[in-house]
């Protein structure tokens, strides 16, 4: 509408409401006083960037189903970003306080403390009761034993868990990592080098190699797994991890978390096809097949082992994780231990009763 000139002034018309404006405004007005008060209600969500361990693949695919179907949200927690990360780049997320929450290693958080004490993330729900780290290799090369290894080149990425676990490895059992020869290689490149020979043996996960592997056409029965669990590293393996930033600000929201994150794994264990298609719905280039027989390896045998049934999901034994930690700091001569409260609680678990694995 034009604007109109008055005394010198730019105005515009006074114009009158309609008796149908006004009848509509005094209706509203009525009624407001009884409409519920949870429709003016703000819910105020504690946003949350997370990290996960890995590509979105298997062994992380409950966190995405649990964001789905809206877990967090009804914890009051908004995810903001739930991003994959190579390994160890999980924790140093979280150390660095740019990201407040990730699924990171429990035990390697012993090895930070030693140098960063205040800033080491805060383990608050365990999941693997058994790490997964691992040496695998074709059993035709007969590497059964750590000390089968000694001359033998073995590849890994840098970021992996199992390779930087694997001098503490060859040291509990009696032998000296610099016997063996190591190729660096990127972690999308690890499987390809076992295949092509190039390496003995590689360093990772047991789900992701070896289903990586069966995803390119390979056997079981052609692959040999060297579990650090079974040559003496008794440790747990990831667990949620919150930065000390997180701790602090917002320690209110870290039970809403656990919960959540409790009820994504929990459905895993009672229906991994759902999971893994809502993995898919995230990444349309994963596998579906591959990614539901690799959640069902982690969950067989990593999360429902005889101690998980025992304590539940979340929980862990004190005495193995400080057992765990001592290792660490034997093995790489750290001037610091860490003792358990330091890089774990359990006050924000959920009750036995939801953690229950059956």
């Amino acid at each position: 509408m034009p604007a109109t000139r008055l005394s010198g002034k730019t105005s515009r018309p006074i114009l009158k409401p309609s008796r149908r404006a006004l009848l509509a405004t005094s209706a509203a007005a009525l009624a407001a006083p009884f409409m519920p008060k949870r429709i003016y209600a703000q819910t105020a969500k504690t946003a949350v960037k997370f990290s996960l361990n890995l590509p979105r693949n298997g062994t992380n695919s409950p966190f995405i189903y649990a964001l789905e179907k809206g877990y967090f949200a009804a914890e009051g927690i908004e995810i903001t970003a739930m991003d994959p990360a190579s390994g160890a780049d999980a924790l140093q997320r979280v150390a660095s306080m740019t990201y407040d929450a990730s699924f990171a290693d429990l035990t390697s958080l012993s090895e930070f403390y030693a140098g960063f004490p205040e800033q080491v993330p805060l383990a608050v729900f365990n999941i693997y009761k058994v790490t997964p780290a691992a040496i695998v290799s074709w059993k035709s090369s007969k590497i059964v034993k750590p000390a089968d290894l000694i001359g033998k080149t073995v590849g890994g990425p840098l970021t992996d868990n199992a390779f930087k676990l694997f001098p503490v490895f060859y040291k509990v059992n009696g032998l000296d990592p610099a016997a063996v020869k190591f190729n660096n290689v990127d972690l999308r490149l690890r499987e390809s080098q076992l295949i092509r020979r190039e390496v003995d043996a590689v360093t990772g996960f047991d789900s992701t190699v070896w289903l990586n592997l069966k995803g390119l056409g390979h056997k079981i029965e052609d692959v040999s797994i060297m579990l650090y669990a079974d040559h003496g590293l008794d440790f747990y393996g990831n667990s949620v991890v919150v930065s000390r930033k997180f701790l602090k600000d917002n320690e209110a929201a870290i039970p809403g978390i656990c919960r959540a994150v409790c009820r994504g794994w929990q459905d895993a264990m009672k229906n991994s096809k759902a999971v893994t298609d809502a993995l898919v719905k995230a990444d349309a280039l994963v596998k579906p097949d591959i990614e539901q027989d690799r959640l069902e390896w982690v969950l067989t045998h990593q999360v429902k082992t005889e101690e998980g049934r025992k304590l539940g999901l979340g929980a862990i034994d004190p005495a193995k994780l400080q057992r765990g930690i001592n290792t660490i700091a034997g093995a790489y001569n750290l001037s610091k231990v860490a003792t358990v409260d330091a890089i774990w609680s359990d006050k924000y678990l959920p009750p036995a009763s939801m953690r229950a694995i059956a």
